[in-house]
């Protein structure tokens, strides 16, 4: 059950239009108010402030994909070659609908440079969150090391959802897939990280 008011519901699912279409910095909350057809009061009700909507929009985004990934990753009809690879598809699948503009979450913090601000927690969860996923699915995998590999592999990600924004290359992820699964194809030769002391 939602802790949002219906009016609330309203808010979250314009905002999180707008915000992402056009980003944050352009949209007001006016804009937001006008598109809803919720007041403004009742906007400050719900949320507080601008910098409480765009946190609870970047919560509701966090809530909606992980139940995605998870329900995409669960269902394999048959026990896929790598669950590593399979989460790459899933994240292929999001690069190729139309109107894709990167990651929302990378989105957000290139325009919130306070680190105090209330959605770069959000940010910080999902992301940690989304290491996590690769770190087992890598174990999963059977590769060696697995925290090294989630958080290489989140870096193949970031990389090309950072190639959208810069260039608006939306088959970034395809090239990150090849990378990932050229890696993957190597892992018995690659040489495990050197923990950093003893890399100084």
């Amino acid at each position: 059950m939602s802790k949002w008011s219906m009016s609330g519901e309203r808010i979250l699912e314009v905002a999180a239009a707008l915000f992402y279409a056009e980003g944050i910095g352009a949209i007001g909350v006016d804009r937001v108010v006008e598109e809803s057809g919720v007041s403004k009061p009742t906007l400050y009700a719900q949320f507080g402030s601008k910098a409480g909507l765009i946190a609870a929009v970047l919560d509701r985004r966090r809530e909606q994909r992980q139940q995605a990934i998870g329900a995409y990753l669960a269902d394999a009809v048959d026990p896929p070659a790598s669950q590593v690879l399979r989460l790459f598809d899933w994240f292929a699948i999001g690069h190729a609908k139309p109107g894709f503009r990167g990651c929302p979450f990378t989105n957000a913090a290139a325009e919130l440079p306070d680190p105090e601000h209330p959605a770069r927690q959000v940010i910080a969860e999902y992301k940690a969150w989304l290491r996590t996923v690769l770190t087992d699915l890598a174990e999963e995998d059977g590769l060696p090391d697995p925290p090294w590999w989630g958080s290489t592999l989140a870096l193949l990600i970031d990389g090309a959802n950072a190639r959208v924004v810069t260039t608006g290359d939306t088959t970034a992820i395809q090239d990150a897939r090849r990378t990932a699964a050229a890696l993957i194809a190597a892992a018995p030769a690659l040489p495990l990280p050197v923990p950093a002391e003893e890399n100084r």
